[in-house]
């Protein structure tokens, strides 16, 4: 058995860490191509991520300026929200710091261990990252990369396969599913945008597996289909689900709450599985819509077969993001 409060823990530190890590990964693909987008494309394209992460009120609340790594800093350094990379992970590290005595050490070393540079990065003022054409940005990117990747070697290699390892691998996946469908929405663009189908792969961190089924210049369709529906891809939505839908089966024994998030993970993956999606995405909006919405409400569900219902995690925007806007750690 595990306690609530440790269930918790780990079902956010499993969140946080994929934040961080799919925020990174947006920022890397953002940085690489600023050098070859005019200024206006430039800042465009780093708003719609901006607001594909559901970060776009604090972005106001913060007036970012203008320049371009601007943006790279408030979603790499700024911990003033707890959208950025290092608001992210300090809350894996905070969460993880609860159940030190239910996870290898390994596990708490890298955490604290990436919490440690990352507080680093942020001591260094935005003003010298201006100056340094982004260039510690950067580094903190591919320092926050590394890091989540050794996090998820540590958690997969090491962890022992209880309750602890599925409600933190069920927050990893629920929160890449949530982000991949907020992304494809960015995707949809404003009718005089040009559609990136690489970009997008990109930020998912699915470019070279789709290309060798997709080809070079994928449209937006082929696109959603791969990151929706296909069975195979770690990164696809269904596949995600399937494997929730497993870490709470898992869960089912020992704990009777979690049989109404195990249906609405059969019922969400039975719907991308054997749905036709050409035909759904004939209205690409309303169906992304239906899955956003689908996805925050199992996260709920899952959150809430762990703690009290007074101590949800608030509603920011269409899908349940951590933190709880104010800039505090749970």
């Amino acid at each position: 058995m595990i306690l609530a409060r440790h269930a918790d823990s780990l079902l956010w530190a499993g969140r946080y860490l994929e934040r961080a890590d799919t925020i990174a990964r947006c920022v890397s693909v953002e940085t690489n191509a600023v050098m070859h987008r005019q200024a206006t494309e430039a800042r465009l394209a780093s708003r719609r991520l901006v607001q594909a992460l559901g970060l776009q009120d604090e972005f106001v609340a913060a007036q970012v300026g203008t320049g371009p790594y601007a943006v790279m800093d408030f979603l790499v350094s700024d911990d003033s929200h707890p959208g950025s990379v290092v608001s992210a992970v300090q809350a894996v590290r905070e969460n993880l710091r609860i159940v030190r005595d239910r996870i290898p050490v390994e596990l708490w070393e890298e955490a604290n261990s990436l919490h440690i540079l990352m507080q680093s990065a942020k001591s260094v003022g935005a003003a010298a990252r201006e100056q340094t054409g982004g260039e510690v940005s950067r580094m903190s990117v591919i320092t926050a990369r590394r890091g989540c990747r050794s996090l998820s070697g540590v958690m997969t290699e090491s962890m022992s396969r209880d309750e602890g390892y599925a409600f933190m691998e069920a927050g990893r996946l629920l929160e890449r599913s949530i982000l991949t469908v907020e992304l494809l929405k960015s995707g949809l663009g404003t009718g005089s945008d040009v559609f990136d189908g690489n970009r997008l792969l990109a930020f998912t961190h699915s470019l070279q597996a789709a290309r060798r089924e997709l080809g070079h210049s994928p449209q937006w369709p082929a696109v959603a289909k791969f990151l929706l529906q296909h069975e195979q891809m770690p990164r696809s939505v269904l596949w995600c689900l399937g494997r929730v839908e497993l870490r709470l089966e898992d869960l089912a024994a020992a704990a009777g709450a979690v049989a109404t998030p195990r249906r609405r993970a059969g019922a969400l993956r039975a719907h991308l599985e054997y749905g036709e999606l050409d035909e759904l995405l004939v209205e690409p909006e309303a169906e992304l819509a239906y899955l956003g919405s689908a996805l925050a409400e199992l996260a709920a569900d899952v959150h809430a077969s762990t703690v009290a219902r007074s101590s949800f995690a608030e509603v920011h925007a269409q899908f349940v993001r951590p933190g709880d806007g104010t800039g505090r750690l749970r």
